[in-house]
């Protein structure tokens, strides 16, 4: 504005003054020292004008007053400065014009800026709206010129033939025009990297990609200055080895993603040597082999450790897109996020209108059909505080209100308005705080349903997928005598506790009274949480089971509760008790268990991540693998070769072979569960312990080597048990125990 705009309208405008009959040597000619001075002047004063205006995503009267005076003050500035380097006249002005033209360009600059920055806080991009902004800050400019013009008399100084040191009239004309013929091209320029812009994020909604959802602490959304969210692709679409095979929340790969986003540090230092897997497999290199070649290179492949498992190479991407992710917003890997626990399915637009159409059944015994579309797009989410959210501004990124945003989000993602904005307010929530049960005794319900596409579905809450539906009892821990109290209850229906309970109200002992008038009350509250739902037939679970807690004390770890569970196995028609519940994958609720901030769960999982992804470290410059273990045969560094594993020299691995032993560490601290480091491709750590079994003669180790890595996985997952595992063992030997007499 400053260099083009006003500049440039002040020297056309004084084009248009003929002096006398149009004589050269009377015509008006310029100072170059005065006229370059002139062009950087509203330069500097606009970018303090716009940076105090602009410098918050909110509108104020002050910054947008101020702004405007200084953005007045640059336009007059500029004016009498270059008629200050006019060579041959002296420029006479009468002081109510000079003051009238202040006034006009500070009035239209203030009322233009309003006008702007109103709508950019409000994120509206109609372009009349902006073009009304540009029309009076234009008028800003030219009123203020020829007002001032209208006060100005010229006196000549001096007649003389043409100066080489002064810039004519058609001189003038000619830098004006290349000035803004070269102000076109960039903004054309410009106009076709936001167009390039836009059709990227077209085109990410029909792929796989990882977006990073930041909150500042009032809540608003982190967006570059277009609104879209921080985005990098994964890959075209992931590669489905079977019809069964669908990418969702209770798939092994989501599952293992889902963890290593509780535990970035654990993946960090593999980052390159999977980039340089990746590239050596062509899967960076060429944007169409991670889907057309995928599945060509995974017929080619037979053996189970080949670059061909795609289930591996998919984590890979994973992980480098979420390395190039973090380094987009300027963060280490670290500060990156966690995983949303939903999957959003983009890039169906032309469907939704015919959504809508869509209700649920007649009977509502099933919900409305699903229309998916092409893309899938995972959510990193964190939350800021205002000196990160401060750098976040200063890295050129923007925050907005929820409602300001969630049109161009929906446009650009290719989604639905109203279910992108629902799960952009449940990310906020889920940004905030880690969501665990209070420190206490909790009465719960875990009921489980079979899944159409296998496996089973846990009634959880909405709001928090980790957590079961409870009701906190009011005291802090169970005492002996009161377990002693609950054993008569153990394999009773709810119906049946509350009758025995209120039979025990009336007990003489005092503490039995309260107690049962507690886990009375208790169990009422659930049931009024679970309306419509068969909560009165579940079976009580009485012995307590311990469960992760919010920490206290100031503790870093998570504390530990207790709870009281009743369980039930309803069938598949069995509906949701309202909004504030749903099912979710038994599978995703078990892992939500080894995710609490602190646990030794995170060591454990990085160390598997590190042998399982052993053959990555491995350079194309580096020896095999077994001659490097060959080297290491001295006694004191890894002890004799025989009590190295299997995979070590050279063979493939088992689920056996990668439980090695706790290295004793502290466990009190997150960065202490960080992964050993590897020295030349080998594990390095203070113990490890190798179990060697005869494969031949144990059927289960042989079934799980013939399972892939992610389903090995999955499979050592089931052996580190959770609350969610006894409960479900719990519940499976009560339908066991209950059906007996029938058979």
């Amino acid at each position: 504005m400053g260099a083009c705009a006003i500049w440039s309208m002040h020297f056309i405008g004084n084009r248009a003054i003929v002096i006398s009959e149009g004589e050269p040597e009377l015509q008006i000619a310029y100072n170059s020292g005065f006229t370059v001075l002139s062009f950087f002047l509203p330069i500097l004063v606009l970018v303090a004008a716009f940076r105090t205006t602009g410098c918050s995503e909110t509108v104020s009267k002050i910054r947008v007053g101020l702004g405007g005076v200084l953005a007045g003050l640059a336009i007059c500035g500029m004016h009498y400065l270059g008629q200050a380097g006019i060579d041959r006249y002296s420029c006479v002005y009468q002081i109510p014009y000079v003051v009238g033209s202040v006034i006009v360009a500070i009035v239209a600059s203030v009322t233009a800026l309003t006008i702007f920055f109103v709508l950019r806080a409000a994120w509206t991009n109609s372009w009349w709206k902006r073009g009304l902004s540009a029309l009076l800050l234009a008028g800003a400019v030219s009123g203020m010129h020829w007002v001032a013009s209208k006060g100005t008399q010229y006196r000549l100084v001096r007649i003389d033939a043409v100066n080489k040191q002064t810039i004519s009239r058609d001189q003038t004309i000619i830098i004006v025009l290349i000035l803004s013929m070269s102000t076109c091209v960039v903004l054309l320029g410009l106009a076709i990297v936001a167009q390039r812009r836009r059709t990227r994020s077209a085109n990410k909604a029909q792929q796989v990609v990882l977006a990073c959802v930041t909150f500042d602490p009032d809540g608003r959304l982190m967006v570059s200055p277009e609104g879209l969210l921080p985005s990098q692709k994964i890959t075209n679409s992931y590669v489905e080895g079977s019809f069964d095979d669908i990418f969702n929340t209770s798939h092994p790969v989501f599952l293992w993603i889902f963890r290593v986003s509780r535990n970035w540090l654990g993946v960090a230092d593999l980052i390159p040597s999977m980039r340089r897997h990746l590239h050596s497999l062509e899967f960076l290199d060429n944007p169409r082999s991670s889907t057309q070649d995928a599945t060509s290179t995974l017929s080619n492949e037979d053996d189970e450790q080949s670059p061909g498992d795609y289930s591996m190479i998919f984590r890979e991407l994973f992980c480098v897109a979420a390395s190039e992710l973090a380094e987009q917003i300027s963060e280490p890997l670290e500060n990156l996020g966690v995983l949303y626990d939903e999957i959003l399915s983009t890039g169906h637009t032309r469907y939704l209108s015919r959504t809508r159409s869509l209700v649920a059944d007649i009977e509502q015994c099933t919900p409305a059909p699903t229309i998916f579309g092409r893309g899938q797009l995972l959510f990193s989410v964190r939350g800021t505080n205002k000196a990160e959210a401060a750098k976040m501004q200063a890295c050129g990124f923007r925050f907005a209100g929820l409602e300001n945003v969630v049109d161009i989000l929906a446009r650009s993602l290719q989604v639905g308005r109203a279910d992108l904005s629902t799960h952009l307010l449940n990310m906020r929530d889920y940004a905030r705080e880690e969501r665990m049960m209070e420190p206490g005794v909790h009465l719960g319900c875990f009921a489980i349903r079979a899944n159409v596409g296998g496996g089973f579905e846990a009634l959880v809450q909405s709001k928090a997928k980790n957590r079961l539906p409870t009701v906190q009892l009011p005291v802090f821990n169970l005492q002996q005598w009161q377990i002693s109290a609950l054993a008569p209850l153990n394999g009773c229906t709810a119906a049946e506790c509350i009758k025995l309970l209120e039979t025990l109200m009336s007990s003489n002992d005092l503490h039995l009274r309260t107690f049962s008038s507690q886990l009375h009350s208790a169990i009422l509250v659930l049931a009024d949480e679970l309306p419509n739902f068969p909560f009165m037939d579940a079976l009580l679970a009485a012995t307590p089971i311990p469960v992760p807690c919010r920490p206290d004390g100031g503790s870093v770890a998570p504390s530990q509760g207790l709870l009281i569970a009743f369980h039930i196995i309803v069938s598949i028609q069995t509906q949701t008790p309202g909004a504030a519940y749903e099912f979710s994958p038994l599978k995703f609720l078990r892992t939500q268990q080894h995710v609490y901030k602190n646990t030794p769960d995170h060591h454990l999982f990085a160390k598997g991540i590190y042998q399982e992804f052993d053959h990555v470290l491995q350079s194309p410059h580096q020896p095999p693998m077994s001659q490097r273990v060959s080297n290491l045969d001295a006694p004191g560094l890894m002890g004799s070769r025989s009590s190295l594993p299997k995979r070590w020299s050279g063979g493939p691995p088992t689920a056996l072979e990668r439980r090695a032993s706790i290295p004793s560490r502290d466990c009190g601290s997150e960065k202490n569960h960080r992964h050993s480091r590897e020295l030349g491709g080998i594990l390095v750590s203070q113990e490890i312990s190798v179990e060697i079994r005869d494969l031949s003669r144990d059927k289960s180790d042989h079934s799980l080597r013939s399972m892939s890595t992610v389903d090995i996985e999955a499979a050592e997952l089931e052996n580190s048990t959770s609350y969610i595992d006894r409960l479900f063992a719990i519940c499976k030997e009560g339908r066991q125990t209950r059906s007996q007499p029938d058979a």
